[in-house]
């Protein structure tokens, strides 16, 4: 839940009663209500792993290759430049940016866009969902390409971020008309796997530790370096945008997006009690604190 601290129990109803009111103006103008509810697969199974793209993940798959194989994995953004792509098979996938889908701002918009949904088409041989967000509808290209791989199901979904009483949040999350700030990719991903009833839902590959890559220029300009398990070569600091403008975000922007974030898993942590799912981080040194950590090393050595 949000932070309340020092707050009285009067200024904390009021604040969630404003917020709740710009949430449901936001739903009304923002989602889409003919978007449907997203229903568990027919062959899910009890457990499920999302794999961030985080530096540790090439690691973390390795180690737990054996561990991965009944288990349904959610895959995000870039995952397909991997050769773990095609080797793991990712029952669901998640591309819900909507700076991906800004039109002519950055290469990773247009240029990567396109050969993302290419190489989808052109990889994919197995039963997928492809988790998109409403924008998404207005790009036509796209969608005529993966139509042409019956084997990619998609489903939209409503990135409309809500705040305010946690029990209007969690209807509005049910009913895929909104969700927590959805800052990360992995956002999404976990609230997913909470309406589809898993029982255990592991974090591997999520570190979230920018904090140690940013860094401010003497240009004044805020940069941040992005690292990804894929990565061929060292990526490049790069400034952050504001939305899907060209407007660079300031230092106090860029910690209040982390702070959103992190809040967010605190939101989908209560989520996840609520509807009886375990969501447990498998990921050394990270950040998120939302989460029980869990050491499958040790876990897994115990039981054998």
């Amino acid at each position: 839940m949000r932070t309340k601290i020092n707050k009285s129990k009067l200024q904390i109803f009021v604040e969630d009663a404003v917020l709740s009111a710009l949430s449901l103006f936001k739903v009304i103008i923002l989602s889409d209500f003919f978007v449907k509810r997203v229903k568990s697969p027919e062959d899910k199974r009890k457990e499920a792993v999302i794999l961030a793209n985080a530096p540790s993940l090439k690691k973390s798959i390795e180690e737990y290759k054996e561990f991965l194989q009944d288990k349904d994995l959610f895959a995000v953004n870039f995952f397909w430049k991997s050769e773990y792509f095609l080797e793991l098979k990712p029952k669901h996938y998640i591309i819900l940016s909507t700076n991906y889908w800004a039109e002519g701002k950055t290469d990773i918009n247009d240029k990567g866009r396109k050969e993302t949904f290419k190489k989808l088409v052109e990889l994919t041989t197995w039963p997928m969902y492809l988790y998109v967000p409403t924008i998404a509808k207005k790009h036509k290209a796209w969608k005529e390409l993966i139509a042409r791989n019956p084997n990619i199901k998609v489903h939209y979904l409503n990135i409309t971020p809500v705040e305010g009483f946690q029990w209007l949040n969690f209807w509005l999350y049910r009913h895929n008309l909104g969700m927590p700030r959805p800052h990360n990719v992995l956002i999404p991903s976990i609230k997913l796997a909470i309406e589809m009833q898993y029982e255990k839902v592991y974090l591997f590959g999520a570190e979230h530790s920018w904090l140690q890559s940013i860094y401010v220029a003497e240009n004044n300009k805020v940069y941040l370096v992005q690292r990804h398990f894929y990565d061929k070569k060292a990526p490049k600091a790069e400034v952050m945008y504001k939305g899907t403008t060209n407007e660079e975000r300031n230092l106090a922007d860029v910690l209040t997006k982390f702070v959103y974030t992190f809040q967010s898993y605190y939101e989908l942590e209560d989520y996840a009690r609520k509807n009886g799912v375990k969501i447990l981080n498998a990921t050394k040194d990270s950040y998120i604190d939302a989460f029980d950590r869990i050491n499958l090393h040790k876990t897994l050595r115990n039981k054998s």
